[in-house]
């Protein structure tokens, strides 16, 4: 049956009021709370040790019960790796499991620690990039230098960033190099060599690849902490 002008008007008339009812939730309202329902329950199956992406704090000091929240609220941890003393940063995006750094501080043999580190890992995770393609990344700046530390306190009240920190030191003074750099769908990870003045720090940085594209806009509060103390130089 043909319906006639009058009919299709009524018609498209109805479907527009349904569409645009304010009573009803938008597309990009349901996505978003379908996405906020999944973040909830994610766990990945990476991460750092026990600890796996998606892990609240808790969850994660419950698996890592050596590990301890700092006095600027950062939860980090000090242990051993690969016989090599070894201090870890956790960070969390809204409680959640999103990035780990593991800094070295003390590698008495760098050349041997990076061929041990990319053995370990590449064990874990498969053949690193082509070292072309990691400058490519680096020089393009999809590599930038941000810490698991910067992604702010799991403690309210915690004290302001200290700017004696490692993070610290590092954004101000540190000249970079991504040595190796591994990715897949969960995880993001570099093995970054740091040359400070008299003294190198190695570092292996965990990034999640779901949560990754939210720290982009976030600015680096140890990275601000340090430049501010360097403008008192000036």
């Amino acid at each position: 049956m043909k319906l006639g002008i009058v009919g299709w008007v009524g018609v498209l008339g109805l479907a527009a009021g349904c569409a645009s009812d304010p009573a009803k939730p938008s597309a990009l309202e349901r996505r978003d709370t379908v996405r906020a329902a999944v973040d909830k329950t994610y766990r990945s199956s990476e991460g750092f040790q026990e600890a796996r992406w998606g892990m609240t704090s808790a969850e994660v000091r419950a698996v890592l019960p050596d590990a301890s929240v700092s006095p600027d609220g950062t939860l980090r941890l000090k242990t051993t790796i690969a016989e090599v003393p070894a201090e870890v940063a956790f960070g969390f995006l809204e409680d959640r499991l999103a990035a780990v750094d593991v800094f070295f501080p003390e590698v008495a043999d760098v050349r041997t620690f990076q061929t041990l580190m990319r053995d370990l890992l590449t064990r874990k995770y498969g053949e690193p990039m082509r070292n072309f393609d990691v400058t490519r990344q680096v020089v393009e700046g999809n590599v930038p230098v941000r810490f698991a530390a910067d992604l702010g306190p799991v403690q309210e009240g915690a004290a302001p960033a200290d700017a004696s920190s490692l993070e610290s030191s590092l954004s101000a003074f540190g000249k970079r190099r991504v040595i190796h750099r591994w990715t897949n769908l969960e995880s993001q990870v570099n093995l970054t060599r740091w040359a400070l003045p008299g003294k190198v720090v190695m570092s292996l940085q965990y990034e999640s690849a779901r949560y990754a594209p939210r720290r982009a806009g976030l600015i680096g509060r140890f990275s601000d902490k340090s430049r501010e103390e360097m403008v008192k130089d000036l």
